[in-house]
């Protein structure tokens, strides 16, 4: 079951990542066209594609680590036993592990605090700092539920 809801949610994150790609590249060719074709910049695309870029590269951690796509050096990994490579994936997943619940606590405080104050964005669509900032706190969750399944996974290892 759990399982289900981790791939349910990788799934979910994968097609808000792709919208939002999609979008950051539509808006920035009609900014391009808008302001080299017909010399009549806008005022709102770049301030959109900025706050998409925060999402898809936190929603983007989320995803490239289900698919085991994050940078890795892994020459000395290669060439130690099984039962050394799961020690280091245990120890290293407990360090993802830790950065996600830091993801978590402080993306929050870092939330609360520009939603409790009314923070906003320098811009001329004055959007509330708190849309942007959520992503983290959503992001750590993400991990920290997929870090602790590959966690429990690499212990269930160990114990065959």
């Amino acid at each position: 079951m759990i399982r289900i809801i981790c791939k349910w949610m990788i799934k979910v994150v994968e097609t808000i990542s792709s919208v939002s790609i999609t979008l950051l590249a539509s808006f920035t060719f009609y900014e391009v066209c808008m302001r080299e074709l017909f010399r009549k910049p806008t005022i709102w695309t770049n301030e959109i594609s900025s706050y998409l870029l925060v999402w898809v590269g936190v929603l983007g951690m989320v995803y490239a680590y289900d698919k085991g796509t994050h940078v890795s050096v892994d020459f000395i990994f290669r060439h130690l036993n099984a039962r050394m490579q799961r020690f280091f994936n245990i120890i290293t997943t407990l360090f993802v592990l830790t950065f996600a619940l830091c993801l978590c606590i402080y993306g929050y405080k870092y939330w609360w605090i520009a939603f409790s104050n009314g923070w906003r964005h320098f811009g001329m669509l004055d959007i509330p700092m708190s849309f942007t900032r959520i992503a983290l706190p959503i992001a750590g969750l993400f991990l920290v539920f997929q870090v602790s399944i590959a966690l429990y996974d690499y212990i269930k290892l160990v114990e065959k």
